[in-house]
């Protein structure tokens, strides 16, 4: 199997959102704006590692209502817990090894807090939260969200390490969520001196990021919070470690569509934008009780 090159290393950015949650901005890389932000790894928008880190008792960091349209959230937890609810009446619990799918769609209110012990006692919390754009034609659904428990996507143990499949076939077990655009998007972690080598599909841009550890991805050296977008030609990705790595593997297949985008808001044109800030701002994205 011929195995894809490197096309482009991005160093994760430091920063802050919602209320006061820090966490690295994988996606889009610094100083990409414009159409190469959104298009580098089309269909994918937006990626955040948060954590890990440990709540102080009494915090209130998480990320308060705010709203959303045009756009997926997957939102995978590795240690701790938040509570989601919407303005669809949608409401449920992330919890370690388990995700949410979000579908922002024609316009959706929600909030991702820690859940009430976190709040009062502290406690340690990981996750990373990706932005899947949708077609034109789906920009436009009914918005709401789906639980995908741990259960569902089980660890798929390999020589040297396992694998949790989110979406799309990884080891043979298809991952559970179902998204418009297609994607593939799993949760690897390797042993010491140990590798995983697995195919693209065809016409997929696709991407190494690694959350912990170390890395080498075709001769490229990964630190934490970097991000390997492989080139286009070759059949498949093999990344090594030589003493252990958590990290994320995603693959898509390019829309290829015109992208506005203005915060929460990602449409495919300016006028799209201002009638999804004007909505918001007169209350037809719903609200929060």
């Amino acid at each position: 199997m011929k195995l894809r090159d490197v096309k482009t290393l991005i160093h994760g950015q430091p920063t802050t959102d919602g209320n006061k949650v820090p966490l690295v901005r994988l996606l889009p890389g610094a100083g990409m704006r414009g159409s190469e932000a959104f298009h580098l790894m089309d269909p994918f928008l937006l990626m955040d590692h948060f954590g890990p880190m440990v709540l102080k008792p009494g915090t209130d960091a998480g990320f308060p209502p705010h709203p959303h349209r045009g756009f997926q959230t997957l939102t995978y937890m590795i240690q701790g817990a938040f509570r989601h609810r919407d303005s669809t009446g949608g409401h449920g619990l992330l919890e370690p090894g388990g995700a949410q799918l979000m579908n922002a769609g024609s316009g959706i209110v929600h909030e991702e807090m820690p859940v009430p012990e976190h709040l009062e006692t502290g406690g340690a919390i990981e996750g990373v939260q990706i932005w899947i754009n949708l077609p034109k034609s789906e920009k436009g659904s009914q918005p709401g969200y789906t639980d995908l428990h741990a259960a569902m996507m089980p660890w798929q143990d390999f020589e040297g390490g396992h694998l949790r499949a989110l979406a799309g076939e990884w080891l043979g077990r298809k991952g559970p969520a179902d998204t418009p655009a297609k994607i593939a998007y799993a949760h690897v972690e390797l042993e010491a001196r140990s590798h995983f080598e697995h195919t693209i599909p065809e016409g997929f841009q696709a991407a190494v990021v690694l959350l912990n550890g170390d890395a080498e991805v075709s001769g490229q050296n990964l630190d934490p919070n970097d991000v390997a977008v492989l080139g286009e030609a070759g059949e498949g990705v093999r990344v090594d470690s030589a003493h252990g790595a958590s990290l994320m593997v995603m693959a898509g297949l390019p829309l290829r569509e015109s992208i506005a985008h203005y915060g929460p808001f990602v449409m495919n044109t300016s006028e799209e934008i201002q009638r999804a800030i004007d909505d918001y701002q007169s209350g037809k994205l719903g609200f929060l009780d």
